[in-house]
């Protein structure tokens, strides 16, 4: 940087270029460019030192952006809770310059949902325009994943199912479309849960018959849990070698014009993926027209090559973890910490917290008091929305407190006495029963005091 700094006292200056040690733009705005771009500019100024730059809106070259059309980090990986495809198409969203309020700029480029459900509220819009509203909203979304376009990742891998569903949705090939497919996603569930046999029905809406070539896209499985479960990780392991086995009754079919024919499928998991891991395989069944001027459709499929039971709710080993009031960490190999309970100057409570990281989605969860001989006393009430890590640069921190009252079934609340407690989470597994203990993942925190001042009991 000391050599742009020379060139800041100029006294024409009226832009500053920002640059960096990368070899890309990063995802930040204004006059930007790469070092190797900085360092051929320099040696210009420098054997040119009257050369002017125009930063007018003539350009002659953009830089393609190297993530340009992959899935964005932030956006949320699947699958749901009840092991279904989500999510289910993509739109962009990814530096998206848009309308803004008008006193704070009128326009600007931001990065979201925000960006993405409006493009998809006008794809939509366009949608019912051209059918009319007669078309379902199962309809819509079937045309929608019939024909959206798989992405690769920043790897330049076919990005997995689980981070962009059918794919990268094209609004102009779904409004000329005459063909479809249904259902538009096949769940295969774990591998104790697993369905391998499905049926696709292929609708022909043209006026001739149409012939259909099927095949088999897979995607790389991932790994969807890094090897410590810590929230700093930045990427999800992939294995490409393996994949699911995909066995059609027949690899072709006739659909005679405004009818459809029902197609079987066999699926089989990977059985050769690494042990050490959660390994989750998915890729898409591609019904090809042998005419060149109609579209492919594809249908995206996933599952877990795990029972899903297995699948850890916490991310330990750093967490859950308690906390005092500044949220410094209380391990077993800590003194037993004491509680008051007592407001601080900076309006503080002096209680425990547990900080709590979620991996996997869960259906229940609790917070449970235990005495000092690990003895079931009863709940905390007080127990916010949970979230969970959608995606692998996301801190999902969840802090429950406990203000020192503990609930029965009745919902009474009783003021704890003093003595040692210890606070457990329990969250149900995946596919779990509630009335099973054993179907329930337990933390319990090291032994803490409930010590209040004598006036405050």
């Amino acid at each position: 940087m000391p050599r742009i700094n020379s060139y800041l006292s100029v006294s024409k200056l009226t832009v500053v270029l920002q640059y960096r040690q990368i070899s890309y733009l990063p995802t930040e705005y204004g006059a930007q460019i790469t070092s190797k771009q900085t360092d051929i500019l320099i040696e210009y100024l420098e054997r040119n030192p009257n050369l002017e730059l125009d930063f007018s809106n003539n350009y002659g070259y953009m830089e393609y952006h190297p993530f340009a059309v992959t899935p964005s980090v932030f956006s949320s990986w699947g699958l749901s809770q009840e092991f279904d495809i989500k999510p289910e198409v993509c739109a962009p969203g990814g530096s998206i310059l848009s309308a803004f309020p008008v006193n704070i700029g009128t326009y600007t480029i931001n990065s979201g949902t925000s960006l993405a459900a409006p493009y998809m509220t006008g794809v939509a819009a366009l949608y019912f325009e051209m059918f009319g509203k007669a078309k379902s909203p199962e309809q819509l979304k079937t045309a929608f994943m019939n024909y959206a376009v798989p992405l690769e990742n920043r790897d330049r891998l076919l990005a997995s199912v689980l981070h962009q569903g059918a794919g990268l949705i094209d609004a102009f090939n779904t409004m000329i479309a005459t063909s479809f497919v249904y259902p538009p996603k096949i769940n295969l569930n774990d591998t104790v849960h697993f369905n391998g046999y499905h049926k696709l029905t292929v609708y022909n809406g043209g006026r001739r018959e149409m012939k259909y070539i099927l095949s088999h896209l897979p995607a790389p499985s991932v790994d969807g849990y890094n090897k410590t479960l810590s929230s700093k990780f930045n990427e999800l392991e992939f294995f490409t070698r393996q994949h699911a086995k995909v066995q059609f009754d027949d690899d072709q079919i006739i659909v005679p014009p405004r009818s459809s024919v029902e197609i079987s499928i066999n699926f089989a998991p990977p059985n050769e993926l690494p042990k050490d891991g959660h390994w989750f395989y998915s890729g898409w069944v591609v019904i090809t027209p042998l005419d060149e001027k109609m579209l492919a459709m594809t249908v995206p499929y996933a599952g877990l090559a795990d029972d899903a039971k297995s699948l850890p709710l916490f991310q330990t080993p750093e967490f859950p973890k308690l906390a005092d009031l500044t949220d410094n960490f209380i391990t077993n190999d800590d003194a037993i910490k004491s509680f008051s309970f007592n407001i601080s100057i900076k309006l503080l409570i002096d209680q425990p917290s547990v900080h709590l990281y979620l991996a996997t989605p869960t259906q229940m969860i609790f917070t449970e008091i235990l005495d000092a001989n690990q003895e079931f006393l009863g709940w905390v009430k007080e127990f916010s929305g949970i979230k969970i890590v959608k995606n692998p640069i996301e801190k999902s921190n969840n802090i429950v407190s406990w203000n020192g009252i503990i609930y029965d079934l009745n919902d009474t609340g009783t003021l704890a006495s003093n003595g040692e407690y210890f606070i457990r989470i329990k969250a149900l597994k995946s596919f779990g029963a509630s009335n099973n203990e054993e179907d329930y993942e337990s933390w319990i925190s090291p032994k803490f005091r409930v010590e209040r001042p004598a006036f405050a009991i």
